[in-house]
């Protein structure tokens, strides 16, 4: 008889594999209220992404530490959540009227709070995506942190290596050092993460500030600390969701918020009558492409192509940027600030108040009944789906009359979609 051949499975087969036990282990957890991500609850969450490797992650399945992975996925959680025992995820449940600082991570608005040493909560609005995301860069960091406990940890917990007493020494006593003991502290830091001084020195840099030149040593010391404590003393960190949150998830709360925000602010303008396009993209991009020669007309002499834009993304332009703002907000561009909790800020553009003969987008066509743009930060997964169907349901006016009209989105793919409000 001859053998059946087994086929292997493929790489994208195992991803997509991983990425079914990801949801529906994030889905179980989520529903179940907590979970310890290094305990057994987080079990199937680790191997799952340890299976997958994100692209984002980099090196997460090898020994060394991941620094390029790491600074992404700490300027997207909020500072101190590193020394953090207890993370909760909540609802906008009303912290912003408290004393508790809010903390705004640099590269994902969201809110979070510090509401004790060893507490973090953080505000979810964006729906159940943005929990997987979060989800998944805690469990990323969690993995992290174990393989510094593990590069540092002698005789079963009994030691500790050199470097790390050396670290300890300047973390917990806040020591104010000099260059050249900065620098030998990155070298011991090389040693505890398996990286060069240059790889070290980099993302050392990339963290430092005026504030808090060292913070990456306090980063790297209290990740470490706290999977010591896991390791040695049972102290598991905790994520927990809070009732309010569960009962909440799913119900588009705050994108109806933010979608009535917007037909108001259409309804106020005498906009609603019109043609909609609506762009996801990032603001700056679609207002400086519309306004910036026209606002800046001596900075664009002789300057070809994208060379205005270039100008315009330095962290010196911070002037020419407003001036361009200005200079917008009185040929059309209403800015509606998000106040609904989605994050999401929003930009009307009324092509009507545009003069094209001087706009990078030249009118050569006539533009038929003047279409508004309806220009919105990104939007990401549930949340996207929320904003849309939101956006799109009819608006009820308060006028008087009860005639129909009929409305055409089109969306910046080439879609189109038509609707009744009154």
């Amino acid at each position: 008889m001859s053998e059946t051949k087994k086929i292997a499975r493929t790489r994208a087969q195992e991803s997509t594999n991983a990425i079914e036990k990801l949801y529906i282990s994030m889905r179980h957890l989520f529903s179940r209220g907590f979970y310890k991500p290094m305990g057994i609850s987080g079990e199937t969450l680790r191997k799952s992404l340890l299976s997958l490797r994100p692209e984002i992650y980099g090196s997460i399945a090898e020994q060394r530490i991941e620094l390029s992975g790491l600074t992404y996925v700490i300027e997207r959680l909020p500072e101190g959540i590193e020394e953090c025992q207890f993370i909760n995820l909540t609802a906008d449940e009303g912290y912003k009227n408290s004393h508790f600082k809010s903390i705004i991570p640099p590269k994902r608005r969201r809110n979070c709070y510090r509401i004790d040493k060893d507490q973090m909560n953080i505000e979810i609005t964006r729906g159940r995506s943005e929990i997987y995301d979060i989800l998944t860069h805690l469990t990323f960091l969690f993995i992290e942190s174990h393989k510094i406990q593990e590069r540092v940890t002698l005789n079963d917990g009994e030691d500790f290596t050199r470097e790390w007493k050396h670290l300890e020494g300047i973390v917990l006593f806040q020591k104010k050092i000099t260059d050249k003991e900065r620098e030998v502290t990155i070298a011991h830091l090389g040693n505890i993460l398996g990286r060069t001084f240059d790889e070290v020195l980099e993302v050392f840099n990339a963290f430092s500030s005026e504030e808090n030149p060292d913070r990456f040593f306090q980063l790297i010391y209290w990740l470490g600390k706290l999977a010591i404590n896991e390791v040695l003393e049972n102290k598991k960190r905790t994520v927990t969701f809070s009732s309010v949150l569960i009962e909440e998830i799913g119900h588009h709360i705050y994108g109806e918020i933010w979608a009535n925000n917007i037909k108001k602010v259409l309804d106020q303008n005498q906009l609603l009558e019109r043609p909609i396009h609506i762009i996801s993209a990032n603001m700056h991009s679609v207002l400086n492409s519309m306004y910036a020669k026209a606002a800046l007309p001596k900075e664009d002499t002789g300057l070809k192509g994208f060379e205005i834009y270039q100008l315009l993304s330095n962290s010196d332009s911070k002037p020419l940027q407003k001036k361009v703002k200005d200079f917008a907000s009185v040929n059309g561009l209403v800015y509606i600030k998000d106040t609904s909790g989605t994050n999401i800020n929003v930009q009307i553009i009324d092509t009507a108040k545009i003069n094209f003969e001087i706009s990078a987008l030249p009118k050569k066509q006539k533009l038929k009944d003047n279409p508004v743009l309806i220009v919105m930060d990104y939007a990401f997964g549930e949340q996207a789906y929320e904003t849309m169907d939101e956006l799109l349901k009819p608006y009820i006016c308060k006028k008087k009359h009860k005639n129909t009209f009929r409305r055409e989105i089109r969306f910046n793919n080439g879609e189109s979609r038509n609707f009744r409000g009154r």
